[in-house]
Parts: C-alpha cells; sequence; structure tokens
C-alpha cells in the first residue's frame, strides 16, 4: 500500500456486494478494496482520515442529504474536521467541505490506493 500512515483498517466486508450508492456506480478498485478494508482510520500525515464502512454509505448519504447538494457524487469519508471525501459519477475521489457546494469540490484521482497521499498533498 502507499503510505497510509497511522490508519488502522476495519475487519473485511464480507456482506452481498454494494456497487451503487445512490446513481453512483462505485469503482471496481474501491470495491475490491472495501471488501479487504470495509473503511477505518487514523492519521495518514497531514490529517486524519475516516473511510466510512461501505454498508454505511446508504444511510450516511441521506444524512448529508448528498443527491440534493451535490447530485451524481457520493460521500466515503471524513477528516472528522469539516472536511468530505467522496466519488463522482466518473470515478474520481474528490474533498468538498461539509458546507458541500458543488464550487469547492477538489478532484483527488481515480485510485484508492492514492488516496492518503493526494488528500496530504492538499493539506501541504
Amino acid at each position: 500500500m502507499n503510505d497510509w500512515g497511522e490508519f488502522v483498517f476495519s475487519k473485511p466486508y464480507e456482506g452481498t456486494t454494494i456497487d451503487k450508492v445512490n446513481n453512483v456506480v462505485l469503482p471496481l478498485q474501491y470495491i475490491d478494496f472495501m471488501k479487504q478494508h470495509n473503511g477505518g482510520e487514523g492519521d495518514i500525515g497531514e490529517t486524519w482520515l475516516i473511510l466510512f464502512p461501505i454498508d454505511e454509505l446508504q444511510e450516511i448519504n441521506e444524512e448529508y442529504c448528498i443527491e440534493e447538494f451535490l447530485p451524481n457524487h457520493i460521500i466515503i469519508g471524513s477528516n472528522g474536521s469539516g472536511e468530505l471525501y467522496g466519488i463522482d459519477a466518473d470515478g474520481e475521489y474528490f474533498n468538498v467541505p461539509a458546507l458541500i457546494e458543488e464550487e469547492y469540490v477538489v478532484l483527488l484521482g481515480d485510485d484508492i490506493h492514492d488516496l492518503p497521499n493526494r488528500i496530504n498533498e492538499l493539506w501541504k
């Protein structure tokens, strides 16, 4: 794995395959990653990262009203301090303040393994 720092992964996801949340198809790489780790949290260098369990994504996205504020996007994690991380309909990872306005979305690439590095670059 790339530099996940002191990130502590959760146990593998063993439930039925979840391949879509709202209208966003989850990238196969992300699904495979979650089957192995199903989220977790920890210090990745420049910030804290929380990746939500895949089986909680639908409920979390409903709580944040993501379909209303950011159609074709879903939230997959946060830093616990007002920043959210997600995936858009093109399979790109992104960062957005919890205020959730599309003009503040910052794309972070399309590789889950590189996500900590991209997040750290954002906060340097």
